[in-house]
């Protein structure tokens, strides 16, 4: 059963849908063959970038949504990332997609890694975008203590995000600038507001960390992957290195390999359009 909410301020209406039992939130924006969306940490559906949904959208069925216990959706959070692919295939059935697509940031790539191993056969193609495997895989760099110590404050300042997420460089600094302000309707601050509760962040840093320290066993299905898979980053991310970025290339049979200059964590959003389309192009031979 689905039912439509309200509108949210990209246009697009927020629709709630049972996913065995538990009422998960959505959106949908575009055409064409289904592209599901797996959003970064303490994220909810509001963070994705508008320029990045939009320029995917021109090709696609983008769908983005909060996974269980986030954001607009009820339920609690999986206590593993394994739990919340679950979610996101359960929310795949539910609104009938055949064979969507998939692209995972950050968090949101680690689950989707777990989704490919363990679902592929009903995805098409998988886009993992700064993001990391366990860091027990060889080549794997773990997350700086300054890194998380920021990314896992009660909330941030835009200059925080600007660390967390960008580059050095006075261009990066004002691509995240504008990228915020799109977020934020125009305010910057708001675009780097919290939209999630600390009950939430609490519950995905349990299953983060679990995947991290190769508790729940995800980086030992990283070579069962048999969709086409695109693993993309920038240049400087501050969170999960290039290196990591290389780990996972090597691990997933065939995947391929983008990195985009002068860019750190939200790569995509600073380089939306040029991601877009090569993201667009990757999925068309998916």
């Amino acid at each position: 059963m689905t039912l439509h909410i309200q509108e949210s301020p990209s246009g697009s209406e927020t629709r709630i849908t049972d996913v065995n039992g538990t009422a998960i939130a959505w959106r949908s924006q575009g055409e064409g063959r289904p592209l599901l969306m797996l959003n970064r940490f303490r994220a909810a559906m509001a963070d994705w970038d508008p320029a990045l949904i939009a320029a995917l959208a021109a090709k696609h069925r983008v769908i983005t949504f909060d996974n269980a216990g986030v954001g607009e959706s009820g339920g609690t959070v999986p206590d593993t990332l394994e739990g919340a692919a679950d979610v996101a295939i359960g929310l795949a059935a539910a609104l009938g997609l055949e064979k969507p697509h998939a692209l995972g940031w950050s968090m949101g790539g680690m689950t989707t890694q777990i989704l490919a191993a363990k679902h592929g056969d009903r995805l098409g193609g998988v886009v993992l975008a700064g993001t990391t495997p366990s860091f027990a895989v060889k080549g794997a760099i773990p997350l700086s203590d300054e890194w998380l110590e920021i990314a896992t404050k009660d909330s941030n300042t835009p200059d925080e995000m600007l660390f967390i997420f960008y580059a050095e460089s006075e261009t990066s600094h004002a691509a995240g600038m504008a990228s915020l302000a799109r977020i934020g309707g125009g305010d910057p601050a708001a675009g780097a507001a919290r939209k999630t509760t600390m009950e939430t962040i609490a519950g995905q840093g349990v299953a983060t960390r679990k995947f991290f320290q190769g508790e729940d066993g995800a980086f030992k299905r990283l070579g069962d992957i048999a969709v086409p898979v695109l693993v993309a980053n920038g240049d400087q991310d501050r969170a999960f290195a290039v290196e990591n970025s290389l780990a996972l290339v090597r691990a997933i049979p065939n995947a391929q390999l983008a990195i985009y200059p002068d860019a750190g964590h939200a790569f995509h959003f600073q380089h939306a359009e040029r991601f877009a389309e090569d993201v667009i192009r990757f999925l068309a031979s998916a």
